[in-house]
């Protein structure tokens, strides 16, 4: 017996006892319910015949159900057959993904073995162990998402998971339905206020409760190469890359560039990043005024670079303990380590929503020790057009400074054109789009202008990132159509930034990629300027989903020790918590239960119902006798008082149907009611004239009823 079905049937005596009678068509029906739900959150993320597969057995079983006598169906969902059925499916999930230890295809393989087990139960005892896979597998979904709606997702999961609780107490009365739906819902508003207690007083993990080897998956947002037109399909997408919260004034958007990987290498037509990077200490002696101070939230995009301003001044850190306008360090440790190149690389790769704070400065320039590397100006003999007209450029000034604007002015002055759709470009792309086309987004402009600083001898590199954000109330939202390339030269000891891309179209710099492109149809819908109903609806969604991350999903130690500070104590001791909630969970029970004892049992009830009766009767002079029974008593009641006559009746069948039948709840709560009103009328009668007693009447005390 597995420990799951033993824990639950200690719990619920009532397994126990039908482990080893039949299913019955109530209860497959509740669990079919279950199933669908705990499915649905996974069919997004799973390949179709997985979908397709486990939704199948589950319909499947429930066709079988309504046809017993199907032998095609009996085959296939016997257990010989679901047993080779999850077997091959071992080996098609190792197939599809390529390697089978890991979430996705662990995921994929639960999902097909849950609806395999529900396939081939038959006893009541199996239920056990499929409702904790059922519970497993809902849960499994937080490793794809934590935002709001998969928490609303799982809500009709829970109540369908302990609605199949109550089924299996109480499998052959389909009439209870309704009470059992009443009783869950009330056993989950009555949980609500101590898990919310629980979820904000119990002790922090420093991580999760599981771990689980890297997926293979495919990323999402910026890469570590760059090719003509990649960054462009990349802006035509309206995806969150990542949430900014700032703790001061709001930087100009032609100050916002978000640096991200550096790509010094290239091949001609391809830019990549370095294969060797020295790390950097970060420093900065200016005015601390000068200090930007925010927070991001970077969506997963599982690469390790993680996302700034220009330039960063401190290490990425993972609570709200930095010092704001100094370079003291927090006591967290770092999330990454910063490039000599700018760029922060972080510990391992980001495959959830990472939140951490950052310091930069508003700068153009980064200054660094040492001469460039020789990648830096390296050439590979490819676009040679494009260097002899640079050498002519250069000898036509006199310093690098003015070179980089004679560039930069060269592709003002010039008709190119910027656009999200260029034409495709050769072997020379950068000849092709300088001399020919003249037509392309950033990622164009800014590999033909480092192209031109490396013909002229001046060190030059790529650099992608994000440029602007759009502000949703309190924070700012950077989506992947803010995606943006620029360049860096080696000027003056020290690289500069130029942003070729404003030299073309300034109002991408100034407003944004919408303002540059205002009848481009391959712009995002939420970047376009034009807002509607639906992005303000979109707007407010998001709101909610970055409130519930910051305040439920990044609820951490830091996050706990503030909320100590908040109500005015220091943090508690681990013995403190414990008998706080000790305490609170046993007062919350007393008040939803009450005190065991002194709580009157239901059958008192039935006895207090009866006692009024007689009273009533009493005051009609109709004394009950000690040897007389109940239903004697009424119906020498009934021939007193004539006029009560079919009240009396109503209630001697409703107290002989309460003593000596067994009633479900709900029956025998009707029948209370019943009893009550009809006793109000008892009590009206008591004021109208009525008959004489036409029985002698007895002088025995009343007697209770035996129940």
């Amino acid at each position: 017996m597995n420990l799951s079905g033993l824990l639950l049937r200690r719990c619920i005596p009532e397994l126990s006892q039908s482990s080893s009678t039949l299913m019955s068509p109530r209860t497959i029906h509740a669990l079919a319910v279950l199933l669908i739900l705990v499915q649905l959150p996974h069919l997004l993320h799973l390949p179709v015949w997985v979908s397709v597969v486990g939704a199948w057995l589950v319909l499947a079983r429930l066709q079988l159900l309504r046809n017993r006598h199907g032998k095609v169906l009996r085959i296939l969902l016997s257990p010989v057959s679901v047993t080779l059925m999850a077997a091959g499916s071992a080996f098609l999930i190792k197939a599809d993904y390529g390697y089978f230890i890991g979430r996705d295809p662990s995921v994929a393989f639960l999902f097909i073995l849950v609806a395999a087990k529900f396939a081939e139960v038959r006893r009541a005892g199996d239920a056990t162990l499929l409702l904790c896979l059922a519970a497993f597998l809902l849960l499994t979904q937080y490793f794809y998402s934590q935002n709001i709606l998969a928490a609303c997702i799982t809500l009709p999961a829970v109540i369908a998971l302990a609605y199949v609780l109550a089924v299996l107490r109480d499998p052959d009365n389909p009439a209870t339905t309704p009470e059992q739906l009443k009783l869950v819902g009330k056993l989950l508003v009555h949980g609500v206020p101590l898990a919310a207690v629980l979820f904000m007083v119990f002790p922090r993990l420093p991580g999760p409760l599981w771990s689980l080897p890297e997926d293979a998956m495919a990323t999402t947002g910026l890469s570590d190469s760059m090719s003509p037109g990649s960054i462009g399909k990349l802006s035509q997408s309206d995806a969150v890359a990542f949430r900014v919260e700032f703790d001061g004034s709001l930087p100009p958007i032609n100050q916002r560039y978000w640096r991200g990987p550096v790509l010094s290498e290239f091949d001609g037509r391809n830019w990549s990043t370095s294969k060797v990077m020295i790390e950097a200490t970060p420093q900065y002696r200016g005015n601390t005024s000068d200090v930007v101070n925010y927070t991001v939230m970077l969506q997963p995009h599982n690469q390790r670079w993680l996302f700034a301003l220009e330039s960063a001044v401190s290490l990425p850190r993972s609570d709200n303990r930095v010092q704001t306008g100094t370079q003291t360090p927090s006591n967290s440790p770092a999330l990454g380590r910063i490039m000599n190149d700018g760029q922060i690389i972080a510990t391992q790769p980001v495959s959830q929503v990472l939140r951490y704070q950052q310091q930069s400065v508003l700068s153009n320039a980064i200054q660094t020790s040492g001469y460039p590397n020789d990648n830096t100006l390296f050439l590979p003999g490819k676009n040679t057009q494009t260097q002899r007209f640079a050498s002519t450029l250069r000898k036509s000034v006199d310093t690098n400074a003015q070179y980089a604007e004679r560039v930069m002015q060269h592709f003002n002055i010039e008709p190119f054109h910027y656009t999200l759709s260029p034409q495709l470009l050769g072997d020379t792309p950068v000849d092709e789009f300088l001399f020919d086309t003249r037509a392309g987004f950033c990622e164009h402009y800014a590999a033909a202008f480092v192209v031109m600083m490396r013909s002229a001898g001046i060190p030059a590199r790529v650099v992608t990132g994000y440029l602007g954000g759009q502000m949703n109330g309190d924070y700012m939202i950077v989506r992947q159509s803010d995606a943006h390339a620029w360049a860096e030269a080696w000027i003056d000891g020290a690289w500069r930034r130029f942003d070729p891309t404003g030299a073309v179209a300034p109002s991408r710099v100034e407003q944004g990629i919408s303002a540059a492109l205002p009848d481009e149809l391959s712009v995002p819908r939420l970047a376009r300027m034009k807002s509607g109903w639906l992005n303000n609806a979109q707007l407010r969604w998001d709101a909610m989903n970055h409130h519930w991350q910051r305040l439920v999903v990044d609820f951490d130690d830091s996050s706990q020790d503030r909320l100590w500070e908040r109500l005015g104590i220091g943090k508690p001791a681990l013995w403190q918590v414990t008998l706080f909630v000790l305490l609170l969970a046993t007062g919350w029970s007393v008040l939803i239960l009450g005190i065991p004892g002194l709580k009157r049992k239901e059958t008192n009830s039935d006895e207090r119902l009866w006692q009024a009766l007689c009273r009533k009767l009493s005051a009609r002079s109709i004394i009950r006798g000690a040897s007389e029974t109940p239903t004697e008593y009424l119906h020498r009641a009934a021939l007193s008082w004539p006029d009560q006559a079919q009240r009396l009746m109503i209630l001697g069948e409703c107290f002989s149907q309460l003593r000596f039948q067994k009633l479900d709840d709900a029956t025998a709560r009707t029948q209370r009611k019943l009893i009550r009103r009809t006793l109000r009328g008892l009590r009206r009668g008591l004021y109208k004239r009525s008959l004489k007693p036409q029985q002698p009447v007895h002088s025995e005390p009343q007697h209770p009823v035996q129940t």
